[in-house]
C-alpha cells in the first residue's frame, strides 16, 4: 500500500508515533497526558493539511485508524548559490514506523513519497538528521553523509 498524506483525524496518531520514536532514541517520552504531547496537537494541527510547503505522509489505515509509519518534509529557505540558485531545500523529519511493522520498507516507502513530493517542487537538495537506525534507509534512497558536519548548540530554555 503506497504511503497518503496526513488528514487532521490522523493527528492522534502521529502524536503517538513521535512517542514511538522518541523512546527508540532513548528519550522517554512520559505520560499520555505530558505537555509536549499537547503542544504536539497543535503543532500538527497547524501543519497536516494546512501549508504548501509542508508535507506529512502517512502509511497504515484510513484517517483516524492505526499507523504503521509517517515522515514529514518541508521546505526550508536558505541563501541562494551557484547551483541552488532559489536557496530553497528539503528537510526529512519524523520518520518512524511502528515497531512491530519495522523491516518490511514502510519507512523507505514513505522516505520515498516524501523526496518525490519535494522533487516536484524543484527541489534537489534534501537534508536529515539519521538516527543509527534510520541510516540504512537513507541511504538505500541515495542520502550520504554531507561535506558539512552538523552542529547544534542546545540551552535550557525558560
Amino acid at each position: 500500500m503506497p504511503p497518503r498524506p496526513a488528514t487532521p483525524a490522523d493527528i492522534p496518531e502521529l502524536i503517538r508515533l513521535r512517542a514511538v520514536a522518541l523512546a527508540s532514541l532513548g528519550v522517554d517520552p512520559g505520560p499520555a497526558d505530558a505537555a509536549w504531547r499537547r503542544s504536539a496537537c497543535d503543532w500538527f494541527g497547524e501543519r497536516v493539511g494546512e501549508r504548501a510547503d509542508v508535507r506529512c505522509l502517512v502509511l497504515g489505515g484510513a484517517p483516524g485508524e492505526p499507523l504503521l509509519a509517517t515522515g514529514m518534509a518541508w521546505v526550508t529557505y536558505h541563501l541562494p548559490g551557484p547551483q541552488w540558485t532559489d536557496g530553497r531545500r528539503g528537510y526529512l523529519d519524523g520518520i518512524v514506523t511502528d515497531g512491530p511493522a519495522r523491516g518490511r520498507g514502510h519507512g523507505r516507502s514513505i522516505v520515498d513519497g516524501l523526496v518525490e513530493w519535494l522533487s516536484g517542487l524543484g527541489i534537489g537538495y534534501i537534508q536529515l538528521h539519521a538516527s543509527a537506525d534510520g541510516e540504512p534507509v537513507y541511504r538505500a534512497a541515495g542520502f550520504v553523509t554531507g561535506r558539512y558536519p552538523g552542529m547544534d548548540r542546545i540551552s535550557p530554555t525558560a
